[in-house]
């Protein structure tokens, strides 16, 4: 008899591990399942009805608006001001739909200055805007599925000022200084193709003369 309940414990044990097997992988289907799903409604929420593995990169592109707030930089002569420096971020958030791995390519495209009486009429088309820290752009990797990214652009303001009408001391001047382009790139990697879209921003900075 102990021999006989001997040869039927591996057979036990093998039927047990089976079970155990056999529902992890239920589960593993039913989240795969779900993900799935999930996954296909957050397409079709933004639009996208097509098959994704028989489509090209999609771009869904959406900045705000922003205030690069007060100098920090002053420049001027014989105690003339007649530029500023002016640092903020703006956040931008761009949604890629890819089959494949890839790139995204973040770069300012244009921008366009207001006229405003702040600025200087001579010197007003040389208003620049640049990212502050000298990148010629941001690179973000995407995975082959919905891809949302969440950008935070360091940008910096030069700025050549109306000396005639700066603010007075601790009045400080809010005012917009123009419209800002970028451009988002997707690049795949696998067919070597490009999409981009283009969006903008309205650029706000602020205007107090120092202490």
């Amino acid at each position: 008899m102990e021999n006989g309940d001997t040869s039927k414990k591996p057979k036990r044990i093998a039927l047990i591990f089976m079970v155990i097997a056999l529902a992890a992988d239920a589960v593993l289907t039913g989240i795969n399942v779900y993900l799935t799903l999930q996954f296909n409604q957050s397409l079709a929420n933004l639009g996208f009805h097509n098959n994704i593995s028989n489509s090209t990169s999609i771009i869904i592109t959406k900045a705000d608006d922003t205030n690069l707030g007060k100098p920090t930089t002053y420049f001027g002569q014989d105690g003339v001001i007649e530029q500023t420096i002016h640092y903020g971020t703006l956040n931008a958030v761009v949604q890629v739909v890819t089959p494949h791995y890839g790139a995204l390519t973040i770069r300012l495209k244009n921008f366009n200055v207001t006229e405003s009486e702040y600025l200087s009429p001579e010197k007003r088309n040389e208003t620049e805007i640049s990212y502050a820290d000298e990148k010629e752009s941001y690179v973000y990797i995407l995975a082959p599925r919905l891809n949302q990214i969440n950008a935070q652009l360091y940008l910096k303001a030069q700025v050549y000022v109306n000396p005639e009408k700066l603010p007075p001391k601790d009045e400080p001047v809010q005012f917009s200084l123009g419209h800002l382009s970028l451009q988002a790139e997707s690049f795949d990697f696998e067919t070597q193709t490009k999409v981009t879209g283009e969006f903008s921003a309205e650029i706000f900075i602020v205007l107090e003369m120092p202490e």
